[in-house]
């Protein structure tokens, strides 16, 4: 079976068992609701495997993984009786495709772009005539969304640098704390002064007037 993700969506379901042992005990048929998972593989016409959805599926480094540990996603949206859905760009996105290819990609279980542009060997012989253009073409188009969302995240990271190093000018323009000492004696500035830093922890910046220091207090008391 497949390994490329890309070329596999699950799809968990509750499968009513025979119990053998129940119905023989109980002398009438036993069913249990057990969840199970169908492994659909792009481009696979009549394999679709079925395993119990907490067999293991793999050992990895000595402990065992099973498929609902696999798919994790996948096996939550069955939980909560939401709608599974293939993992990544779905085949809608795609503008080359006419609405009957899609169909015909759907019914080869072929649901994302990743799937299709991953498809290869017999696989993706199944597309008959064309099916390696459409693969190229889907490539393209992953590739050329890859591209695009590259350069938006370079341009975001480049605004936020420039933000920061805007906001260090501009700490590094503002005026320190003014040393009392160092200013004209004033005693209602000076009083203005004490009380700020005693609100704020520190003296205002610069020299401003007593209408400003005045204001500066009050927001400071209103803060508080």
């Amino acid at each position: 079976m497949q390994d490329n993700d890309s070329l596999v969506v699950p799809f968990f379901k509750n499968v009513a068992m025979h119990d053998e042992q129940a119905s023989k005990r109980e002398g009438r048929p036993i069913y249990r609701d057990m969840e199970m998972v169908e492994v659909r593989i792009a481009g696979e016409r009549n394999f679709a495997p079925v395993f119990p959805a907490h067999a293991m599926w793999r050992r990895v480094d000595g402990e065992e993984i099973t498929y609902a540990q696999r798919w994790p996603k996948q096996y939550a949206r069955f939980q909560e009786n939401q709608i599974q859905i293939a993992e990544g760009t779905p085949l809608s996105e795609l503008t080359f495709l006419t609405e009957a290819k899609r169909k015909e990609l759907q019914g080869l279980k072929i649901y994302t772009a990743e799937a299709l542009a991953s498809l290869d060997g017999k696989n993706l012989a199944v597309l008959g005539q064309g099916g390696r253009v459409l693969k190229s073409q889907a490539d393209a188009f992953l590739k050329e969304s890859k591209g695009v969302s590259q350069t938006v995240s370079l341009a975001a990271e480049v605004e936020d640098l420039k933000a920061q190093l805007a906001a260090l000018k501009a700490a590094q323009a503002a005026p320190e704390p003014a040393n009392p000492d160092a200013l004209p004696a004033d005693p209602a500035k000076d009083a203005l002064r004490e009380q700020y830093k005693e609100l704020r922890g520190a003296y205002p910046r610069g020299n401003p007037s007593a209408e400003t220091l005045q204001r500066m207090v009050d927001e400071a008391l209103a803060a508080a």
